[in-house]
Parts: C-alpha cells; structure tokens; sequence
C-alpha cells in the first residue's frame, strides 16, 4: 500500500477482498446518515476500523485484510450490567491506519461503480465475471455483518445507508435474486425470498489475495 497516494487504486486481483472488507465496514458504520466525500475519516489512535456483534463477522475482516497485507487484529470489548455483552472490534496498526481507510475508499468507489453501472456486458466478459464477483463480496459481507433475519418465506438485512442498500439490490439482481428496499425507524431493511437465498453466497471462501493491493 502507498501511504501518499491520494486516490488510490486496488489492483484486479486484490478488488474482491477489499471489496468485501469495505463493505464489512459499510455494514455497521453509524457514523453518518449521508456519504462523505472521500477520502474516509481515517480511525484515530486506538479507534477500530468496525464493531461487529459477531466473532465471525470481526474475523473476515481480519483475514481479509490480512491477506491485502495490513496489520489487524480482533479484540473483545465487554460492556452492560447484568446484561453483559461483547463487541468485537477490528483494528490495524497505527502506521498503516491511513493507507488501509485510503484502499477501504478506494474499493468501496470501483466495487460500487462496477455494481451499478448498467453497461451491457457478454456473459463471457472478464468485466461481468468480475461483477459477479463483486456481487457475492457484497452479500457475503452484508449476512455476515448486516442483522441477517429470517422469517418466514423472507430474509432480511438491516443497513444504515442509502448506498449499501443500493449495492445490494443491484449485486442481488446479478445473482439471479430480486431484493427490494424497505424504510423502517433509522434503518434500511434488504429483503428477499428465502426460497432464493440460496443462489446467495453463504460460506466465505478462501481467498487468495495477492500483497501490494494499491499502485
């Protein structure tokens, strides 16, 4: 990763790990009601890159930025009275705090373009293989992080952001699977048929990510 680099740019190989890791983050960023202009507020000394309510959400993250060379790390944070709970938080290395959020800013702007843009692709096209790609990364982030919820003939997940919820429907679209969008009070919720759930990715797999993800 290039520290100086204003607006960088992630290498092919390493878009569908940081993808989906920007999209983890993306999932539970209370932070603002409306996107920022980027670059993304950078964490301060000690802040987590995320918080999760899941160990397994918290250890995605890890591995995948891991494996796009940054140094994270999970740590457990307890809190409540008689009702203890635990959040699991993700951090990096205070030195590398700036290029990870640069490479988080940069993935999340080509994964989304990608997603939503509605030029006509061959279904043998490197460039629609790779949305499709990019369409697993985001829901295998979003029922990893997002309140994954079923009930009934639905499964739902519950977003804070416009363009996460937008990302969804459309990588849903790809997969084969309508999604639609619904307001409740200070929430998002995607929901689709949870007899089409399964056309969606469940298991993270392995991913082979190369080091030096940013030119």
């Amino acid at each position: 990763m290039d520290p100086t680099s204003i607006r960088p740019v992630v290498l092919a190989d390493a878009l569908p790990g940081a993808f989906e890791s920007a999209c983890l983050v993306e999932c539970v960023d209370t932070s603002r009601t409306q996107r920022q202009p980027l670059p993304a507020p950078v964490p301060r000394a000690g802040e987590a890159l995320a918080e999760f309510d899941r160990e397994d959400a918290a250890d995605r993250l890890v591995y995948l930025l891991d494996g796009l060379g940054c140094e994270a790390a999970r740590e457990i944070r307890t809190g409540g009275g008689r009702r203890r709970y635990e959040v699991q938080r993700v951090v990096v290395a205070e030195s590398q705090r700036l290029a990870t959020s640069r490479m988080l800013a940069a993935a999340w702007r080509q994964g989304r373009q990608a997603l939503l843009g509605t030029e006509q692709l061959g279904a043998s096209s490197p460039r629609h293989v790779q949305r499709l790609t990019l369409a697993q990364a985001a829901w295998r982030a979003a029922l990893l992080a997002a309140g994954q919820r079923r009930r009934g003939h639905l499964l739902w997940v519950t977003l804070r952001d416009q363009e996460i919820a937008a990302v969804l429907v459309r990588a849903a679209r790809l997969l084969g699977v309508t999604a639609e969008v619904a307001r409740r009070p200070g929430c998002l919720v995607v929901t689709v048929a949870a007899d089409a759930a399964a056309a969606l990715p469940a298991t993270p797999p392995r991913l082979r990510l190369r080091a030096g993800s940013l030119v």
